[in-house]
């Protein structure tokens, strides 16, 4: 049976992204920051957020089986 995860990104999930970014991935950072800055839309804000934590998420070192190794 597959894991399933919720839709909704807390923000707790955003910060922890936002670390990971700051840390591992800085061209994610600054996308996420170039599309909230670029608009003062919520739904656009929304749309980073998901994003940047999606990315998180799968590279992740406990993402899965198939996990890419810590850079």
């Amino acid at each position: 049976m597959d894991e399933t995860r919720s839709v909704r990104v807390t923000r707790a999930d955003v910060r922890e992204a936002l670390m990971w970014a700051l840390e591992r991935d800085r061209a994610a950072l600054l996308a996420h920051r170039a599309a909230v800055h670029a608009t003062k839309s919520d739904l656009a804000r929304r749309r980073a957020d998901k994003a940047l934590v999606e990315q998180w998420r799968a590279r992740k070192p406990d993402a899965g089986k198939g996990s890419a190794p810590r850079e």
